[in-house]
């Protein structure tokens, strides 16, 4: 909790806290972050940022005439929106966190540390039967592979825990790549070991194509010798580590999944993406398309919908829809999409996101991300957002400061 230059770093517990134990001992779907909105009303205020409230309010109040008008469960409307309500006073704190904070650097190189050794923690559990479960997640990661044991740690799920160790991947492989660290070994290994153990396949390959089209992004990454090496070395290892896997292990959960999403047989990668956006296409024209049925109905008017689809009996609580933007789609209608879309976009312009390759990094991310995963009140996505937006963070991470030669050279050329 101490800094290095000795004094007690007071968000350092609200950032355990989130990271790692949000959900532990509390019913699915409740946070300790969504049982603390009063405290951050109380916090926020007092700052500017307070002000989008009345925006968000009275946006609201504009969906909610239509969806009331439309016929909701006014109980289960109620409490979405108070759930999203919350989510929003989250987002608004984090972010005036984010102002505030002079030691994100500090935050991140502990929370990975602390991470590292609850990761410690649950491989002895693995081997512990009764024990196991309290850290590990057991589901079957594709048609084919049996159930597959996956590390969550002390949050409710694998895909939720490695997308919330996304913001630390990115800051921890753009460090290798930009600085010399001195550890570079060792950092790498804090950072990929537990979204490995993770078995997210989603956020992994998000975090692949992210950095593939990073790199595609400034030709003048490519100039860097660091990440020359890296490419070269991938391009001779990466083939043969797959040609050795088919070779000895061709059964092996990758190459079954790999196989599965291309003949179109992977339940989970088509629940995700495809099947999703159907479903909440149907839900929202089952109401209005262009506003949705409202938060809190998906699950009560659903049902029928999935069961027509999937051709089996759905009960209320599997009506689920892990796809982000298929969640608002369902809820807030085809404006709902647009507007989070349009708020993604402009955001991205005014912050200046590709300026900074941390940011960016996060957007190209989590931007493609959301097509494939998470959901409407999923905060761990929209710290990603935040992070991605707020250009203060990280100015080790600007193109003027990873490349200062080139930059002062274009000033010379232009003045």
């Amino acid at each position: 909790m101490v800094d290095s230059d000795g004094k007690i770093n007071k968000y350092l517990p609200f950032a355990v806290l989130y990271f790692f134990f949000n959900s532990l001992l509390l019913p699915l779907g409740l946070l300790y972050t969504t049982l603390l909105t009063p405290v951050f009303i109380l916090w926020l205020y007092k700052y500017p940022v307070f002000k989008y409230f009345y925006f968000f309010v009275a946006l609201s109040v504009v969906f909610a005439v239509v969806h009331f008008f439309n016929g909701v469960s006014f109980a289960g409307y109620t409490k979405s929106y108070v759930l999203i309500l919350s989510v929003f006073f989250w987002c608004m704190a984090f972010y005036q966190f984010l102002l505030n904070c002079n030691s994100l650097q500090g935050i991140f190189n502990k929370l990975i540390i602390i991470n590292f050794f609850l990761v410690l923690l649950a491989l002895a559990f693995y081997f512990v039967p009764f024990l196991k479960p309290i850290l590990w997640y057991k589901n079957s990661l594709t048609a084919g592979s049996g159930n597959v044991y996956r590390l969550k740690l002390f949050t409710y799920e694998a895909s939720y825990y490695s997308l919330l160790l996304v913001p630390l991947v990115y800051y921890y492989y753009l460090k290798i790549l930009f600085f010399r660290t001195g550890s570079n070994m060792l950092i790498f290994c804090l950072a990929t070991l537990p979204i490995l153990l993770s078995f997210s396949f989603g956020v992994l390959g998000g975090i692949a194509l992210g950095f593939v089209l990073l790199l595609v992004s400034d030709v003048k990454l490519f100039y860097i010798k660091k990440i020359k090496y890296i490419l070269i070395t991938g391009l001779v290892v990466l083939p043969a580590v797959f040609f050795i896997l088919y070779y000895i292990f061709p059964n092996n959960v990758l190459f079954l999944r790999i196989g599965n999403i291309i003949g179109g047989n992977d339940t989970s990668f088509n629940g995700r993406t495809s099947d999703s956006i159907i479903l909440a296409y149907k839900i929202a024209r089952d109401k209005n398309l262009l506003f949705g049925c409202g938060p809190g109905q998906t699950k009560l008017i659903g049902a029928d919908f999935f069961k027509e689809f999937y051709h089996r009996y759905f009960a209320e609580s599997e009506v689920v829809l892990p796809n982000n933007v298929a969640d608002i789609l369902a809820a807030y209608g085809l404006l709902g999409v647009l507007l989070k879309l349009g708020v993604e976009f402009y955001l991205f312009f005014k912050t200046r996101v590709f300026d900074n390759y941390y940011r960016l990094g996060l957007f190209i991310f989590i931007f493609i991300y959301q097509f494939t995963g998470s959901f409407i009140t999923n905060i761990a996505e929209y710290v990603i957002w935040i992070l991605a937006f707020t250009a203060p963070i990280f100015p080790e991470f600007n193109k003027r400061n990873v490349f200062p030669d080139y930059y002062n050279n274009e000033l010379i050329r232009n003045a």
